[in-house]
């Protein structure tokens, strides 16, 4: 059976609004399709995933309820299965794990070439206080990386032996976040 997923990254003034939809067929979730709406306001993308949705027929659209996504999410109709996802920054490295994990067991397949340079110019950087950071060099897109990242978490609740996103977490002795990340993804990839 075949299922499908989206993740939908909304902008208004600076970056474009990204849908990025995937099937679900024998465990690998595979990119099917994507839409790009640079600078546009979000009623438009509201009926436009109105139109998508009668043709994909998408089991969940995962999609950033933070900043301008509470208010946009009223512009959709309900046929269109928004789910929310708190864009914190614990969530953010949760999603990154998950998706390089999908790639590491081979169970994401991405066909376009725009995405995927999107996700090979994640830049991984390391704060002043010690916190894991990810973001995409200046003058460059992420929005169908993160509209990827939102698809891939709303499909991991129906992933055969694929665990939700979650976040390591801090043990008494102090170690590096990003061993502790690793740790976690390599401990998850094991129990599948």
């Amino acid at each position: 059976m075949t299922v499908k997923f989206g993740g939908l990254d909304m902008a208004m003034r600076v970056d474009n609004s990204a849908l990025i939809v995937l099937k679900l067929e024998d465990g690998v979730l595979e990119q099917v399709g994507q839409k790009v709406w640079p600078h546009i306001s979000l009623d438009k993308v509201a009926d436009d995933m109105l139109k998508i949705q009668h043709i994909e027929r998408m089991k969940a659209v995962g999609y950033d309820r933070l900043g301008i996504g509470d208010g946009a999410r009223q512009l959709f109709s309900k046929e269109v299965p928004l789910r929310d996802i708190i864009s914190s920054q614990t969530n953010k490295l949760a999603m990154i794990g998950l998706v390089k994990g999908l790639f590491t067991q081979e169970k994401l397949e991405v066909h376009d070439k725009d995405l995927f340079r999107e996700i090979l110019e994640q830049e991984k950087k390391i704060s002043d206080a010690g916190n894991i950071l990810y973001q995409h060099p200046s003058g460059f897109h992420d929005d169908r990386f993160w509209a990827l990242c939102y698809a891939c978490s709303v499909a991991s609740y129906s992933l055969a032996g694929m665990p939700r996103p979650t976040v390591a977490k801090m043990s008494i002795k102090r170690q590096p976040l990003d061993l502790l990340a690793d740790m976690e993804i390599e401990k998850q990839l094991k129990s599948i």
